[in-house]
């Protein structure tokens, strides 16, 4: 569980928690790209556009896929887009950079 420890006179957050312990079903694989909306969320670390603009390439040249950008303000956020990617994609690409 998460708390606060002291070390060499500094208290600091531990930021530690119960792992899950239940199993989550993973959602079920496209049968197919061909003509799929696809999600792709950049999470602005560097070169995570230039790779995910690739990928988009790739899906919309080969499998005529459409594809649409979603780009968080800052990586250490949850996306904000979640619920408007469900509700608008059959698949999501969550981009990240180095």
């Amino acid at each position: 569980m998460a708390g606060m420890e002291t070390i060499d006179g500094v208290r600091v957050y531990i930021p530690t928690g119960e792992p899950a312990t239940v199993a989550a079903r993973l959602a079920p694989r496209l049968v197919t790209l061909k003509g799929a909306r696809i999600g792709v969320l950049d999470n602005c670390k560097e070169f995570a556009d230039v790779v995910l603009r690739g990928v988009a390439e790739v899906l919309e040249r080969d499998y005529g896929a459409r594809v649409r950008f979603w780009r968080k303000s800052y990586l250490g956020i949850p996306s904000p887009f979640a619920k408007e990617m469900a509700g608008e994609c059959d698949a999501v690409i969550n981009g990240v950079g180095h």
